[in-house]
């Protein structure tokens, strides 16, 4: 469990920061990160309800947008009440392992939790790369957000004993055995693509959609959406990233009536 991170967008309660610190620390997640909090993360009453976990409080970074938070995580997975007609679902249930198949090489994870009113917005949850429905009475759906965070994390640490990757729901210490199978590869573009490359990459892809007649309209948005499905079913690498920054760069000189010098810097790449 040490590789996921619980990140709350905009909590309102220090309760609920403070009760998410504590289950944070029940289950050895690897920590909290907070984005755009509307009340004090590590006060006196967040720190009251932490029991314990007042630690995880005190070092729990502070974003100014979900992208930022998740941008050095492989994986971020967002938890929504929200689906059908609006939104895709990736899993309805308490055991994601139709996730965590996808994970077995993910170092950095993010499970994403949003506002306690009305949860994560259009634009956040398209930055996640799959989406979690725990299942709840439809006429009673809503959970208090510690509530949440307590049930995906004990859910999160079945699936990962189910696909031998934990330990930790059988009550044991953390075995410390590599969950990466390529964290020793020497080669950092071996390793998983980042949330924040897919991003740049659908970016990139966006200007040449749009540069080849797409608008920028719901369509679009929707085909970005199912591309990000696909970088992340794939497992791409950061160097199959780069491929495909190096693809949409050619494409756009290409429209423009150039080639490329061999030496000409590729945007968006990343080493």
């Amino acid at each position: 469990m040490r590789r996921w991170q619980v990140v709350l967008v905009a909590p309102k309660e220090p309760g609920n920061v403070g009760g998410a610190a504590r289950v944070t620390k029940n289950f050895g997640a690897g920590g909290l990160r907070v984005v755009a909090p509307r009340c004090e993360v590590n006060g006196a009453e967040a720190r009251r309800y932490s029991s314990g976990a007042a630690d995880l409080l005190r070092a729990a970074p502070v974003y100014t947008s979900l992208q930022e938070a998740v941008a050095d995580c492989e994986i971020a997975v967002g938890l929504t009440g929200l689906g059908g007609k609006h939104h895709r679902l990736d899993c309805i249930g308490l055991v994601p392992t139709d996730i965590t198949r996808h994970c077995h090489g993910v170092r950095h994870g993010a499970l994403v939790f949003g506002r306690e009113e009305r949860g994560l917005e259009g634009d956040e949850l398209e930055l996640c790369d799959f989406l979690w429905n725990l299942p709840t009475d439809p006429g009673f759906s809503s959970l208090n957000l510690v509530q949440a965070v307590g049930i995906a994390l004990a859910g999160m640490a079945e699936a990962e004993r189910q696909e031998g990757l934990s330990d930790l729901a059988l009550g044991n210490a953390p075995s410390g055995r590599a969950l990466n199978p390529l964290a020793g590869s020497p080669d950092p573009g071996d390793r998983p693509a980042t949330n924040d490359a897919r991003t740049r990459l659908l970016g990139h892809t966006r200007e040449l959609l749009v540069r080849t007649g797409w608008t920028e309209d719901r369509r679009l948005r929707n085909t970005l959406g199912k591309l990000r499905n696909v970088l992340v079913r794939a497992g791409a690498t950061q160097r199959e990233v780069n491929l495909l920054h190096g693809l949409c760069r050619q494409t756009l000189l290409a429209l423009e009536g150039r080639i490329a010098s061999p030496d000409e810097p590729d945007r968006g790449r990343q080493s």
